[in-house]
């Protein structure tokens, strides 16, 4: 699928979610268990040359039928939770599909894995594994029985920390998603879902797709079991729904309600702001953090 008006790789990243916005500068976060998880999150990861306006906008029109559609990308620049897409449910199988017949047809990452098709196989396998993870838990957290419990915007995160932008168009995106009919962010059930995948998809599901590909794949270095344990301590569904918890009562700490303007303010602060939701290291931090 060529797409004339995406970001080509090497060159400047263009501002297609929030074109009017100044950018704000996010503090670069680690914490002590990154270096395991490298293989997952730098030297296998295709999003990295994904345009996060590419990924929300592929995620938003793919469906099963149009998946080995050629077709100009979509010029959408807004969304909301309120979408129709936003509540799809999306098998493992119609996930592989996406990243398959979507995101490996992107020209870039048609290049990439022209030339290495054996981390191109790699990185689809990381995907796969990070989707069960993720659905694991989240049935966990539900108690849900249904035959598929993992959703397009359970799916959203994946870009929001892996793919490439300015951090404005994250804020952006994160805002329009759940601002309500007043323009304004406020607490909510979706919100809560959100932010749980966001920080499982950070900690949990990275951990157990390094785990399995090292035990299942020659050409990455197994975990210790003593390592695997260290690095599940702090990401399990119950440390995850405390962090949920502690990003509402700091966030919504002294209003209930944001305004765009108001919004923003929340994450320019780099050592104390809220940049951490959109990287996984940020997250791994917080977990940490607020072990339980």
């Amino acid at each position: 699928m060529g797409c004339n008006q995406c970001r080509k790789r090497g060159t400047p990243k263009e501002n297609y979610l929030a074109p009017e916005e100044v950018e704000i500068t996010f503090k670069d976060y680690s914490s002590p268990n990154d270096e395991p998880l490298k293989e997952v999150e730098g030297n296998q990861n295709f999003f990295k040359h994904v345009a996060l306006y590419e990924y929300i906008n592929l995620l938003d029109t793919f469906t099963i039928e149009n998946s080995t559609v050629r077709s100009e990308l979509p010029q959408k620049k807004q969304f909301s939770s309120l979408d129709e897409f936003y509540q799809k449910d999306i098998s493992v199988e119609e996930f592989q599909s996406f990243i398959e017949n979507k995101i490996f047809t992107l020209d870039d990452i048609n290049e990439l894995k022209g030339n290495d098709e054996t981390t191109a196989s790699l990185f689809k396998q990381i995907c796969i594994e990070i989707y069960r993870a993720l659905e694991l838990k989240i049935r966990q957290h539900y108690n849900d029985e249904n035959p598929i419990v993992v959703r397009k915007k359970n799916l959203i995160p994946i870009g929001l920390m892996f793919c490439t932008c300015n951090n404005i168009e994250k804020i952006k995106l994160f805002f329009d998603l759940f601002k309500n009919e007043k323009n304004e962010f406020t607490k909510s059930e979706e919100l809560d879902d959100f932010l749980l995948s966001d920080f499982l998809i950070a900690s949990y599901c990275i951990i157990s797709a390094r785990n399995n590909i090292g035990k299942n794949n020659e050409n990455v270095e197994s975990l210790k079991k003593e390592d695997v344990v260290k690095l599940i301590n702090y990401a399990e569904l119950k440390d995850n729904e405390n962090l949920v918890k502690v990003f509402n009562e700091n966030f919504f700490k002294d209003k209930e309600s944001f305004n765009w303007t108001e919004f923003k303010r929340k994450f320019e602060d780099a050592e104390n702001g809220f940049g951490w939701i959109f990287s996984s290291k940020g997250i791994r931090r917080k977990l940490e953090e607020n072990n339980m």
